[in-house]
C-alpha cells in the first residue's frame, strides 16, 4: 500500500498589523487573475493612487470553445483577443498612467499549472518600487482567482527570503460559496486577517466605474453581480494553502472542471516544493 504523507500547516505567529488608511495614497501594483476583475475590484482605487500598475494573469479565454460561443464569439482566440482591448479600452477611462500594464497571456482556467513560473516573474516585477500589492482573496471562487492569490504570496516571501522588502499584500474580495451559495463582495472571516477598509466612491467615480463595466461587454451577466458605490480591502492574512479556504467543497467543485479544489491543492504543494517555500505557505 502507498503511503501519503500529511502535510501539516504551521501555526502563524503573531505580527504587528498595519493600517491600510492611506492605500489610496502609495504606490501599488494591482495583481488579478481576468481582464476585468481589476475593474471589479479596485477601478475606483486605481483612479486615486499616485502610481499604479496592473498585471492580468489570464487571457480571459478557456480553451474549451463553449465559452466563447457563449460570449458571442467563434473560437477561444478571438475571445480572448476581445477581452484584452475591453481591458485596454476600460482602463483607459481613468486618464492616468499605468505602468507596468501587460497580460501574462495564460491561458484562463490553466494558472494552476504554471503557479511557480508566474511566481517567480511576479517576485521581479513587485521589486519595481510598490509599497503595497493589491490580489484576490483566497476564497474558493475560482481557481485562477486562488492561483493569483497563490503567486503574489509566493513572491513575496521570494523577495523577503532573498534579504528584500516585499510590498504589503491587500486583498480585495470577488465571489466565494462557502454557504453553499455564491456571495459577492464579502471577505470569508480569518483571525490573520487586518479588518475591512471601505473605499467609497464619489458620484464622479461611480459614474466612471460604470462605464469601465460597459468595456467590458463581453462580461455583462457576471458584472452585474458588482456594484460602483464602494470597494472592501484588507490585509492579506498569511494563509495555509494546503487547506482549504473555507469547510466544504469550493466553489468551483460544482463546475466539474479539470481544476477542482482537490487537483488545485495537489499543484499548490507543489509549487511549495519547487520554490522551498513549504515552510512559509504550507
Amino acid at each position: 500500500m502507498r503511503r501519503v504523507r500529511v502535510l501539516r500547516s504551521k501555526p502563524r505567529i503573531g505580527r504587528k498589523v498595519p493600517s491600510l488608511d492611506d492605500l489610496a495614497g502609495t504606490p501599488a501594483l494591482a495583481v488579478f487573475a481576468h481582464p476585468d476583475d481589476e475593474v471589479i475590484a479596485a477601478g475606483t482605487l486605481l483612479g486615486r493612487l499616485p502610481r499604479a500598475g496592473v498585471i492580468c494573469m489570464t487571457n480571459g479565454a478557456p480553451l474549451n470553445e463553449d465559452h466563447a460561443r457563449r460570449a458571442g464569439f467563434d473560437n477561444w482566440m478571438d475571445y480572448g483577443m476581445a477581452r484584452q482591448r475591453e481591458a485596454e479600452k476600460a482602463l483607459a477611462l481613468l486618464g492616468r498612467e499605468i505602468a507596468p500594464y501587460h497580460n501574462l497571456g495564460i491561458t484562463d482556467l490553466e494558472t494552476t499549472f504554471h503557479l511557480v513560473s508566474a511566481s517567480r516573474h511576479l517576485a521581479h516585477q513587485l521589486r519595481a518600487g510598490f509599497t503595497h500589492v493589491v490580489t484576490h482573496a483566497y476564497e474558493g471562487g475560482h481557481p485562477d482567482h486562488d492561483s493569483t492569490a497563490f503567486c503574489v504570496h509566493a513572491a513575496c516571501t521570494l523577495i523577503a527570503r532573498d534579504g528584500g522588502a516585499p510590498p504589503v499584500i491587500v486583498e480585495a474580495p470577488l465571489y466565494s460559496a462557502a454557504n453553499g451559495e455564491f456571495e459577492y463582495r464579502k471577505f470569508l472571516p480569518h483571525p490573520d486577517a487586518g479588518p475591512v477598509t471601505e473605499l467609497e466612491a464619489s458620484l464622479e467615480e461611480q459614474a466612471r466605474k460604470r462605464r469601465m463595466f460597459e468595456c467590458h461587454a463581453s462580461q455583462g451577466k457576471i458584472l452585474s453581480s458588482f456594484g460602483v458605490e464602494r470597494e472592501l480591502f484588507r490585509l492579506a492574512p498569511r494563509y495555509h494553502f494546503s487547506a482549504p479556504p473555507h469547510a466544504g467543497a469550493v466553489g468551483y467543485d460544482r463546475y466539474h472542471w479539470h481544476v477542482s479544489g482537490r487537483v488545485w491543492r495537489g499543484q499548490a504543494r507543489r509549487a511549495m516544493r519547487a520554490l522551498n517555500l513549504l515552510e512559509d505557505l504550507a
